[in-house]
């Protein structure tokens, strides 16, 4: 049975970047002061981050139905089933669209909740492919990957409070309170949310208390894929601070643009899951 892998644009890689890897992706929206844009078709990154620094409002939305159904249909074509990996429930309706899509097309298509985000959906949509290599039944498939999906975690540090703020994720006191102190957040995605995990004084002690807790999450090693908007120097510091015994990097890419919209440029992350 030939099978195709699908995503959306959370997964923090371009369409040729994606499909270099056997996947294809369905771009979800970015709204720049009320005006929708798909991802890496009608807008580029870059010019999500000329948008941020230019005090526009950016935000993000779910994919089109109309996008799943043309590229569910067209794969159909030339496989014989998909399997579609999303951003989590919990932070978008992009999971329950694309069931209400899948359901057109009988059995052939499985949608999964990947609970995470970027390089999390990573990890979920390289278990799926494994699973089924190994001969895990179609309809047993959601039960095989689950046991994954609590050991997946997320690390994000933005640069600065702003875009928090201007998303309204954080009020004005704590803002300019945060701002004054350079006070910042360490995001964690797990469980399907994202919450602040601690907060601390300074980027750079942000880089560092990131690589501490992942080497306290994951004692046994970890699986890592490392993440950033705008700031590969970043990156190459979070490389050297994670640099452990049973750590392995297995790429970088960018935060893309749905997690910069609302953490903005110059956000590092980690996202990691077991060995």
């Amino acid at each position: 049975m030939k099978t195709a892998f699908v995503a959306d644009s959370t997964i923090g890689l371009t369409p040729e970047q994606a499909e270099a890897q056997g996947v294809y992706l369905i771009p979800q929206q970015v709204i720049v002061e009320g005006k929708a844009f798909r991802d890496h078709v009608e807008i580029r990154l870059e010019q999500v981050v000329q948008a941020q620094l230019g005090g526009k409002k950016v935000s993000t939305s779910q994919p089109l139905p109309q996008d799943y159904e043309a590229l569910y249909e067209r794969l159909l074509g030339a496989f014989d089933r998909i399997v579609s990996v999303h951003v989590s429930s919990k932070l978008s309706g992009t999971v329950s669209t694309a069931k209400a899509v899948a359901q057109r097309f009988g059995e052939r298509v499985k949608v999964l909740d990947s609970l995470s985000v970027n390089g999390g959906l990573h990890f979920v949509l390289e278990e799926a492919r494994r699973k089924l290599a190994q001969g895990v039944p179609w309809e047993g498939l959601e039960a095989a990957v689950a046991p994954l999906l609590p050991k997946i975690r997320g690390y994000v540090l933005p640069a600065t409070l702003t875009y928090l703020h201007r998303g309204g994720r954080i009020g004005g006191l704590q803002h300019f309170v945060g701002s004054l102190l350079k006070i910042l957040p360490i995001l964690e995605v797990y469980g399907g949310t994202v919450q602040p995990r601690e907060r601390v004084r300074g980027y750079h002690k942000g880089l560092e208390r990131m690589a501490e807790l992942l080497h306290k999450d994951y004692p046994g090693g970890a699986r890592v894929i490392l993440a950033h908007s705008e700031n590969p120097q970043a990156v190459e510091t979070l490389r050297g601070l994670i640099r452990q015994e049973g750590v392995v990097v297995e790429g970088v890419r960018e935060c893309g643009a749905a997690v910069a919209a609302h953490t903005g440029p110059g956000t590092s992350a980690i996202f990691a899951g077991p060995r």
